[in-house]
């Protein structure tokens, strides 16, 4: 049997999907942790829609998956399982088929699992998303920041009453920055703009502006997410749903380093489905 007629007749005798924790090597479906359940019949659509349009790859992912798709049937009987790969790489009954599929959706199906309830999935959209943008650094360029170039410091989007003060420090040392320098940083921050949304999207502004990886991760973008955690959560979420890409990806940035982003990923949706397949 093909993968497409076996999908076809595996979906119709579905009537329920478990989302549950790990991949292939999560061990057996019945152990695992269930992440979020579908039984409605337009979200379990939604599903069999994202996860079976796409292209056969003829190939498989070498890793083991994030987490594991179950389908049940009326009497709560295994169907079958896929395995998420990265983004947008579906992964069915890997033994059997060894055919994964590259899905149509690989931004929605991620968005599309958050909102059911799936936390850990917007990292996958970091890189698709800095491609879009062109926001990569540059291959023969340095990966940090330097010192005395206050028109990066500009271009970056770093807010006004910061940029004296970073001047002077290159983009590696900015996240090392000691602990009483970033509360001096945040306070004159705070004393600029009072709205603490509003603080939130400058911040948010910086962080995806700046160069990916290295700089965004482990430079720069450091000394930013420090800035942030001075604001609660839900002030960085409202932040979020500004509808700026930049905002947008430096949020799916901020998000990356939480324990939960299904928040970020609600704010961000509509603004990613308009740059996102």
């Amino acid at each position: 049997m093909l993968l497409a007629d076996w999908l076809s007749d595996a979906w119709a005798r579905t009537r329920a999907v478990r989302v549950l924790d790990g991949g292939l090597d999560g061990g057996p479906l019945a152990d695992r942790a269930v992440l979020a359940e579908l039984t409605d019949p337009d979200r379990l659509a939604r599903a069999r829609e994202l996860t079976t349009g796409g292209r056969p790859t003829g190939d498989i992912c070498r890793c083991t998956g994030d987490v594991t798709l179950a389908l049940y049937d009326a009497q709560d009987r295994p169907v079958g399982s896929a395995g998420i790969h990265g983004h947008g790489s579906v992964s069915w009954e890997r033994t059997r088929f060894a055919d994964d599929l590259e899905v149509a959706e690989p931004a929605a199906l991620a968005l599309f699992l958050s909102e059911c309830g799936v936390t850990g999935l917007l990292v996958g959209l970091l890189a698709p998303l800095v491609a879009a943008l062109g926001h990569e650094e540059e291959p023969e360029g340095p990966q940090f920041r330097p010192v005395s170039a206050p028109a990066i410091l500009a271009e970056r989007r770093v807010p006004g009453p910061l940029r004296d003060e970073l001047v002077g420090i290159a983009g590696d040392r900015a996240g090392r920055l000691p602990d009483d320098r970033v509360r001096d940083l945040a306070r004159r921050l705070g004393v600029a703009e009072p709205d603490p949304v509003a603080r939130a999207t400058l911040l948010l502004a910086w962080l995806g502006r700046l160069p990916y990886p290295t700089e965004a991760l482990w430079g720069e973008g450091v000394l930013v997410r420090r800035l942030l955690a001075a604001l609660t959560d839900a002030d960085v979420v409202a932040a979020a749903e500004a509808g700026d890409p930049v905002v947008a990806l430096g949020a799916l940035n901020w998000a990356a380093h939480q324990p939960d982003d299904r928040a970020v990923a609600v704010a961000v949706a509509p603004t990613l489905r308009g740059l996102l397949p």
